[in-house]
């Protein structure tokens, strides 16, 4: 072996030390450098805890300082795994119901009391959040879902502004796993309150009144000038507050045949029978010109030869005598407004409807309203194919044949006609802008006086049904003049529903109510008597105590 050959062999050794020391600091460098945030985030989660905590949910409050839905944090026992011994052991603490609810579900709402002793013994204690709510006011506040999110009503409508803000605490774990110390805390910011108009003691009242009559009813009362919801109840409704509801429950809510979960103050149409007679006076107002007409109790429709090819009934058949339009308004009479519905036309009756945006829906801020049906001669030919006739006008004067509404459409009318042409739409929220359109008709001063005339005769003029105001009797000594209408409203089937509308003091008004009652028979015998209790609770709770005041001061 040359010298050569070994002098190289004795640098092998220093050589294999120098790559291996190379290799070691590269092997440091990567990970102390080039891979430093990747072997963090791995021992961070080795270490580290993250948890997410969630803020309340707002609480909506009626206008009056009632809270109509609210969140409360309640104590939950979780047992993953239920045990014999974990029965014995908790039969000291929780009853039967509880113990049941655990077996079944694995989690069960608990007193802070027992959350205290069982946390004491080793068991997972959870705070859940609880949506409360009343049964009563479903189709108003509506309900949210598991998740926390609303599913219907205002819970729906406002739930961005109501759902709680989720936030992240971080923590660092001790090396045997045990939490060390917080790093961030973070506390869920909870949601924002919402205000409504809402006047939970009057809402309460209206709902109990209908409960009363036991009978698929609405009641709605509003504010005339800036189109507040005052009350709004749709009987039946849910009798248990749809925010826990156990599937068994839900189940018979969905199959109940009074449809409890529909809002029918918003999404059932119905004909308007003679509420809609203000919307034919006007048209006659306008474009008529019959003066007054004889009503002996039936109308005979003629052909241009004179021959008798229908005959229309009067609700009265001895008849109204001689009546002119605030007469006809005020007792009612069929025969009038059959003739004022010939002499205009069926096209000037929808002209007069559509410039009360009486074609389109209110726009209240919940879910699930309607529009009903302004028919006209192209919508019957394009829904039956059949042509137009006379008899479908004559029908159409008096709110009956095809024409159908929802409750709310209709008393936002009875407002406009309050308002004397300003249409205020309807709100639910006190952080809603009122909104406001003109009515687009010329409408005189005079002729405005000549409906609103009516409208107050029909609950002021005492005396026989050829004569008397169809609900005079039912508000006979109110303090306050209110101007309205009965209505009557022929059915296909069953007995015809009830309606009474009227807004107070009829000529600086104020509010608004209106009653319907489905298949109430009489509005003047029926709807009008609840109405008048509507409108007393108010007057003895002070909603009229600044024309009190007024009247005092006289």
């Amino acid at each position: 072996m040359s010298n050569r050959t070994s002098s190289v062999r004795a640098y092998i050794p220093f050589i294999l030390f120098a790559l291996m020391f190379v290799y070691v600091i590269y092997g440091l460098i990567k990970v102390q450098v080039i891979d430093q945030s990747k072997h963090k985030t791995f021992f961070n989660e080795l270490m580290g805890r993250s948890t997410y905590t969630k803020g309340l949910r707002g609480t909506i409050y009626s206008s009056d300082g009632t809270k109509l839905a609210w969140s409360e944090r309640v104590p939950t026992l979780s047992v993953k795994s239920y045990t014999a011994d974990d029965e014995k052991a908790l039969r000291k603490y929780i009853d039967d119901n509880q113990l049941a609810i655990l077996k079944n579900t694995g989690n069960v709402e608990i007193t802070w009391e027992q959350a205290f002793l069982l946390q004491s013994l080793g068991y997972n204690i959870v705070l859940k959040e609880v949506r409360k709510s009343y049964g009563f006011l479903y189709h108003l506040v509506g309900s949210i879902n598991k998740d926390g999110e609303g599913m219907s009503g205002l819970e729906y409508v406002y739930n961005e502004v109501l759902k709680g803000r989720f936030a992240v605490s971080y923590g660092i774990k001790s090396p045997g796993g045990g939490f060390e110390q917080g790093v961030i805390e973070g506390i869920g910011e909870n949601g924002l309150d919402l205000e409504t108009t809402i006047n939970f003691q009057l809402q309460k009242y209206t709902y109990d009144l209908l409960t009363q009559l036991a009978s698929p009813s609405v009641i709605i009362v509003s504010k005339v000038k800036t189109g507040d919801i005052l009350a709004m109840v749709s009987y039946p409704a849910p009798e248990v507050d749809l925010n826990n509801l156990d599937p068994v429950t839900w189940d018979k809510l969905l199959n109940d045949p009074l449809k409890p979960l529909l809002n029918r103050a918003i999404s059932s149409i119905y004909p308007p029978g003679s509420t809609f007679k203000v919307i034919t006076a006007i048209a006659e107002l306008l474009y008529g010109d019959i003066g007054s007409v004889n009503c002996g109790g039936i109308y005979y429709y003629r052909n241009s030869k004179g021959r008798i090819i229908g005959k229309y009934k009067d609700w009265h058949l001895s008849g109204h005598g001689v009546v002119d339009l605030k007469k006809a308004l005020r007792v009612s009479c069929n025969v009038y407004f059959y003739n004022a519905a010939l002499d205009v036309g069926v096209d000037k009756i929808v002209e007069v409807a559509k410039a009360f945006y009486f074609d389109q829906k209110t726009g209240i801020k919940i879910p699930g309203e309607v529009a009903g049906t302004l028919p006209t001669p192209q919508w019957k030919e394009e829904t039956f194919n059949e042509k137009w006739y006379p008899g479908d006008t004559i029908l159409y004067g008096i709110g009956q044949g095809f024409l159908s509404v929802t409750p709310i459409q209709m008393l936002f009318l009875y407002n406009t006609i309050a308002n004397k042409g300003l249409y205020v739409a309807p709100r639910l929220a006190l952080n809603e802008e009122i909104q406001t359109k003109q009515v687009e008709l010329k409408i005189s001063e005079g002729q405005w006086d000549a409906i609103i005339d009516g409208l107050e005769q029909v609950t002021t003029v005492q005396g026989s049904a050829a004569n008397g105001g169809t609900a005079a009797s039912s508000f006979k000594g109110f303090p306050i003049t209110v101007a309205g209408k009965t209505g009557t409203a022929q059915t296909h089937s069953g007995s015809p529903h009830a309606w009474f509308i009227g807004f107070a003091p009829s000529r600086n008004p104020e509010y608004s109510v209106l009653v319907l009652i489905e298949n109430g028979e009489s509005g003047g015998h029926y709807a009008a008597p609840v109405a008048r209790k509507v409108f007393d609770f108010m007057y003895q709770n002070g909603f009229f105590e600044d024309d009190q005041q007024k009247k005092k001061g006289e």
